[in-house]
């Protein structure tokens, strides 16, 4: 009953983060409306409201569906539209303003790199590594790789990376915001602190065509946090390094 309860939340979580995918997959009532018609005995059963099924009650089962059958798109999508919605949160909580170039970023770390990775590591490389069983042995070792190998490794300094290419600087000053975030921002421990229990529930309640989908609408919040945690480590190293060039 619990493993059903989640499971149902799940979905429902993915469809309110994605309404904007599901519209053009949605049914048309049209053909039903004139195959409930053709079969009714009186004309005014066909235009009462409890024989009428409204596009919102299949909303659930079409973005299953879409999720199911077009996975990377589904990602990138998803991943996509997250990214750039919660920079904008972000920039707006702290100046009040959006700045473009910093939205652009995001939306390419987020829909190109985090969308299709994930679709590839969790759809692919996981399954070959650990198999499909969800045993608790095998969930903690998805959990286990993805946080503290896969996080700092692969997942983080792409990020600055990308914002390094966008706005011009050089790698290297992207890595040292990174490790700066690392070190004197807590960046690690704020991951940590989100995506092992998100991870948890993502490798041992989720569907696995759903994962993606769920993990952007945590990861949503989490990018809200994150851009405005990178945006202080920015002020800080363009700060310091007029210093350390004079000296």
């Amino acid at each position: 009953m619990t493993l059903s309860s989640l499971k149902s939340l799940v979905v429902i979580t993915v469809a309110l983060m994605s309404t904007m995918s599901t519209n053009a997959f949605a049914p048309q009532p049209s053909a039903f409306h004139r195959s409930a018609a053709s079969t009714s005995r009186t004309p005014t059963t066909t235009t009462s409201p409890s024989t009428t099924i409204s596009p919102r009650s299949m909303t659930l089962s079409d973005v299953s569906d879409f999720y199911q059958d077009f996975p990377m798109q589904a990602a990138v999508l998803t991943c996509g539209v997250k990214a750039s919605a919660a920079d904008c949160i972000a920039q707006l909580k702290a100046t009040n303003t959006l700045e473009f170039r910093r939205n652009v970023a995001y939306v390419l770390y987020g829909g190109i790199f985090v969308g299709l990775m994930c679709h590839m590591e969790y759809d692919y490389l996981f399954p070959f590594m650990f198999g499909t069983e969800h045993t608790f042995k095998i969930i903690a070792e998805k959990v286990v790789f993805d946080d503290f190998i896969s996080a700092p490794l692969f997942w983080l300094p792409p990020a600055y990376l990308i914002k390094a290419l966008v706005y011009d600087y050089p790698m290297k000053e992207g890595l040292e915001k990174y490790v700066n975030d690392i070190r004197d921002n807590g960046l690690l421990w704020k991951y940590w602190t989100i995506w092992v229990p998100a991870q948890s529930i993502s490798f041992s309640v989720v569907p696995d065509h759903l994962r993606v989908a769920f993990m952007a609408s945590i990861s949503f919040f989490w990018f809200i946090l994150f851009s405005s945690l990178a945006s202080k480590s920015d002020n800080v190293v363009e700060a310091t390094t007029p210093q350390d060039e004079s000296a």
